[in-house]
């Protein structure tokens, strides 16, 4: 973009890269390709931190963490039905003999998902509509201090989309920058890996090592 040329070419900026990746269902490192990775030249934990020790504390917490550990189990347990019928399968003959069982462990993990989807999902979805007015009010004051914040005026944030091999670059202007992403965590529907780190070195790994696995609320 015209004014982020601009910037570098009166102040100086560097080329950073980032890789992103995250455990997939076999828990093997797997990189995330079309996912959006942001640049702020803030740190945005330090705002929500903010807002939320202005707020009344998240409601629902509780009660959302056991419908997600109860779904938790049913979900995982069709993922290692599926791997196992998958293995099977790709071993061809010599396995043929496994295979029925193997297919109906699946019909039955499926069958099961199914069920705690119908007991679980409208009472997770009603909690949450109470979470998501929460952080509607919590995050209202969220623009008035991104504008107060020191340094803010000099620089907007810019993204990139990862590549295929999950990687995304980006020019920045020098000064102080955080990258910040979220994916959804594959083994968990209600979970997500998240990464807010300062950009410290013009490559930058964001893995299970340097993000987290939270809640999505």
């Amino acid at each position: 973009v015209w004014w982020l040329l601009v910037l570098l070419a009166a102040c100086g900026g560097r080329e950073v890269v980032v890789r992103v990746s995250i455990p997939g269902l076999d828990g093997a490192p797997t990189p995330l390709p079309n996912l959006v990775v942001a640049f702020l030249p803030y740190d945005r934990d330090s705002v929500i931190s903010m807002l939320e020790n202005r707020a009344e504390p998240r409601p629902h917490t509780a009660e959302l963490d056991s419908l997600f550990a109860a779904f938790r189990g049913p979900f995982g347990a069709l993922i290692a039905a599926s791997a196992r019928l998958d293995r099977l399968r790709a071993a061809g003959g010599q396995a043929a003999d496994s295979l029925p069982a193997a297919e109906a462990d699946v019909a039955r993990a499926r069958a099961a998902l199914a069920t705690a989807r119908e007991r679980y999902w409208p009472t997770m979805d009603s909690l949450r509509r109470d979470v998501q007015r929460w952080q509607n009010a919590t995050y209202a004051g969220w623009d008035s201090i991104i504008r107060q914040l020191p340094g803010r005026q000099l620089a907007n944030s810019v993204a990139d989309t990862t590549d295929a091999t999950g990687w995304a670059r980006i020019e920045l202007p020098n000064g102080s920058w955080w990258v910040m992403a979220r994916s959804i965590d594959p083994t968990d529907p209600n979970a997500e890996w998240y990464w807010n780190l300062p950009v410290t070195a013009d490559t930058l790994w964001l893995d299970a090592s340097t993000g987290r696995r939270q809640p999505r609320y």
